[in-house]
């Protein structure tokens, strides 16, 4: 149990609020770089939110942030979707994958593994934060290996989601040289598709909090509007910075969480 989760209770409006700000924030975060999850995740287990709940509900936000974030990037002329329906149909099998394997899992289970994972993340955040700096090249076709890479993307996404993009932005940018903006513009449009096929399996299973998941909406939709159209405008070098900040914070955040 997270020392700090007896504070709040999301049975009152601070909870939702506190929700609502983490959400936005971590969208940002998402559509600048990545890892706004690895702040969400713990709040919600930290405000009585099971983690099996937390893990299906979260995803209620990546929807909303992921949809008004490629409206904006749309409108200032990114994006690719002949590579994103190359992509995503590794991914979808791959997430569908691991949302069921996570939606069979007790809490006793997911909690240990929530806290290792996002822990090694923390730590290789923390530690070498310049790996997930990308460093676009010319563009390549995606061939065998990308569309390997994109079944276990789609199964780290569909299991947890929560710093996903920080594969996705190893792939599309660093290994199949798209420029950082362009490559986030193709980064959201892929994590959408796949979290709204894995979120229907989350809500069978009925590991989706619908209160806390709207708080979690409202946020996500403003900042994913947000990230998208000031990266839009400002360019690379504000996404390079936001990668750093982005992992420099997760990273901190996740190595309290799992403690």
């Amino acid at each position: 149990m997270l020392p700090w989760r007896v504070l709040v209770d999301t049975d009152g409006l601070l909870g939702l609020a506190i929700l609502v700000a983490v959400s936005l924030v971590s969208a940002v975060i998402n559509t600048m770089a990545g890892g706004g999850g690895l702040l969400v995740l713990p709040v919600l287990v930290a405000l009585g939110v099971p983690p099996g709940v937390a893990n299906g509900t979260m995803r209620i936000g990546v929807v909303t942030q992921n949809i008004t974030a490629i409206f904006a990037f749309r409108r200032h002329g990114f994006g690719d979707m002949p590579l994103v329906l190359r992509l995503l149909p590794a991914m979808i099998v791959g997430a569908l994958a691991g949302a069921w394997v996570a939606t069979r899992l007790s809490n006793d289970v997911l909690r240990p593994v929530f806290g290792g994972v996002l822990l090694v993340w923390a730590i290789g955040l923390v530690v070498r934060p310049g790996r997930f700096i990308p460093a676009a090249s010319e563009p390549r076709p995606p061939g065998v290996i990308a569309q390997i890479a994109s079944v276990a993307i789609g199964f780290y996404g569909g299991f947890i989601q929560a710093g996903v993009g920080f594969p996705l932005m190893a792939l599309i940018m660093s290994y199949l040289g798209h420029a950082a903006v362009r490559g986030n513009a193709i980064k959201v449009a892929l994590v959408l598709g796949f979290t709204l096929v894995s979120l229907p399996v989350f809500i069978v299973a009925g590991d989706v909090a619908w209160r806390e998941g709207l708080a979690l909406a409202i946020g996500g939709a403003v900042g994913g509007w947000i990230g998208a159209s000031w990266q839009a405008k400002r360019g690379a070098e504000v996404v390079r910075w936001f990668v750093i900040i982005a992992v420099a914070v997760s990273g901190v955040a996740m190595v309290i969480g799992a403690g």
